[in-house]
């Protein structure tokens, strides 16, 4: 059974974001939606707080065909209801995208190491608004150092700073006629060019995302039917060894189409006088099959970045 107490406080920390939006920037909180179990439960607290709110979806290109069945199922029911609901196409550099042009223009596969896919189609955000997020500590140890909520300085995760729900609060009772009180506690050091970001189920086991979604019958994501564990990237390369060979089975055009666009991307890098392939990187299907190794392999290339789009 979901415990009551973290509903009710993931409920208050809705509200509270939903006033921070309107006082601050007259508009709407954001709830972001990917499809995945930990959106469904969020959208649905938010349905159930009674606060004004808008939905986003950021398109990735790379989404399972349930997820995008999920979300366009689930953004008609928003809809009826007068609820704007609105999906975020992928820009680079002032130019719509998608990952395998993406692959082609950076000239070098996403790593764990070098994640610009994530910065891309994930972790962009858009500025002078408040966003909940269906972030939770028990997904991993990186997310584990976060809180309820947040800054982002110019929309950028990396300068983020983070604060109780309790802290935000009292805070925010004073903040609307004495904006130095705000600005000193560092909630946010100005309106502009600044994210503020809710994450009302960070403290939600996976369990009590389970029990709720069953305890209030959530619409949920038939990947997870299938066996899924997470909902995200076709591929991705945080994902483990195994899952990427799972997605390569149940979704075998993505492979045809990552290795079409690592064979551009070996064209784009010899043209660029990276000539660097050896046997074992001789097209895209050698590029792709070191790709999906946790670890290098014998005889493989090492990437040369010098001149590399890596921004």
């Amino acid at each position: 059974m979901t415990n009551v107490s973290k509903i009710e406080k993931a409920i208050e920390s809705l509200r509270i974001a939903e006033k921070i939006a309107k006082d601050f920037y007259d508009r709407p909180l954001v709830v972001t939606y990917s499809g995945g179990k930990d959106s469904d439960v969020l959208l649905d607290l938010a349905l159930k707080s009674g606060i004004e709110f808008e939905v986003s979806h950021s398109v990735t290109t790379v989404d399972a065909p349930q997820t995008n069945r999920h979300v366009n199922r689930m953004f008609k029911k928003l809809r009826a209801k007068g609820i704007n609901a609105y999906k975020r196409l992928p820009i680079y550099k002032g130019e719509s995208t998608n990952m395998f042009d993406l692959i082609v223009k950076k000239g070098i596969p996403p790593t764990r190491l070098i994640r610009y896919c994530c910065s891309v189609f994930k972790e962009s955000t858009e500025k002078n608004r408040v966003i909940a997020l269906g972030v939770r500590a028990a997904e991993s140890r990186k997310r584990q150092n976060r809180e309820v909520f947040s800054t982002w300085g110019n929309g950028n995760m990396n300068k983020a700073k983070y604060f109780s729900k309790e802290h935000v609060e009292e805070v925010f009772k004073d903040a609307k006629n004495q904006d130095e009180v705000w600005d000193c506690t560092r909630v946010t050091t100005a309106r502009k060019n600044k994210t503020i970001i809710v994450n009302p189920i960070y403290y939600w086991s996976d369990t009590e995302i389970w029990d709720y979604i069953r305890e209030n019958n959530v619409d949920y994501n038939e990947l997870y039917d299938m066996g899924y564990k997470r909902v995200g990237c076709i591929l991705c390369p945080l994902a483990k060894k195994s899952e990427k060979q799972r997605d390569m089975i149940t979704f075998p055009s993505y492979k045809k189409r990552y290795i079409k666009a690592f064979e551009k991307m070996l064209e784009v890098r010899k043209q660029k006088g990276k000539n660097d392939t050896t046997d074992a990187w001789k097209d895209g299907e050698a590029v792709f099959r070191w790709w999906i190794e946790d670890k290098n392999v014998e005889g493989q290339m090492s990437f040369d970045f010098t001149n590399i789009d890596k921004e």
